[in-house]
């Protein structure tokens, strides 16, 4: 296996130069870091954060891949609308960005956990969802983890609105289409803030390629 190992490193090496082969030795030793993997996936609904979190777990092997709707789903559980509103609708649903960022907060807390179990059982973990905040991630978690934090958007509007009628389940497409103006609204909040955080924004015009670029910086962060 290891001759195989070396033959495939060789060849990328010769194919498509140092940076590839770096990569493909770093997704080789990706069990064997000295600080977790936490990787967080944010974007605004509909714009395909769930299938690429899950392919990109199955990529790199972890098999905590975890929906901050989740989070929001438990809170609607112990807290009533009057004492937690905003919980109790989606994220396009609760009254704007106002809405949004009170929800995006209380969810929040949930996230940390998740990120500093992670972190105290040095265990990867993948978190994706509406809540996960371009930059919010505590600094001092992120000194203890190999963070990689990316928001997901669709630029185009057309493109943004067809994935609607391809959604699994029992959620009907006219709901969101419904609403799709507060949604377009919600990427751009959260579009901004990624660029006042400087965090990496990947628009997912092909899940292919948004799916390479994820690879690209979960390896490229494990070499840092």
């Amino acid at each position: 296996m290891e001759a195989l190992h070396a033959l495939a490193e060789e060849v990328l090496l010769a194919e498509e130069g140092e940076t590839a082969a770096g990569r493909y030795r770093r997704w080789r030793h990706l069990d064997r870091l000295d600080r977790p993997l936490v990787v967080l996936i944010g974007g605004t609904t509909g714009v395909g954060k769930s299938t690429l979190a899950a392919m990109l777990g199955a990529r790199l092997g972890v098999n905590r891949v975890i929906a901050t709707d989740v989070i929001r789903q438990v809170l609607r559980a112990f807290f009533t609308h009057e004492a937690m509103p905003t919980v109790h609708g989606s994220a396009f649903e609760v009254g704007g960005v106002a809405g949004y960022r009170d929800q995006a907060e209380r969810v929040g807390t949930g996230i940390a956990a998740i990120v500093d179990r992670a972190v105290a059982e040095a265990k990867p973990v993948v978190v994706e969802g509406v809540h996960v905040v371009p930059g919010g991630v505590h600094p001092r978690l992120r000194e203890r983890c190999v963070l990689v934090d990316a928001l997901i958007v669709v630029d185009d509007p057309e493109l943004h609105r067809g994935h609607f009628s391809a959604r699994p389940g029992s959620r009907p497409a006219e709901r969101y289409l419904q609403r799709f103006e507060e949604i377009r609204r919600l990427q751009d909040h959260l579009w901004e803030r990624a660029r006042s955080e400087r965090v990496a924004i990947i628009d997912n015009t092909n899940v292919d390629d948004t799916l390479a670029r994820l690879m690209e910086m979960v390896l490229d962060a494990v070499g840092r």
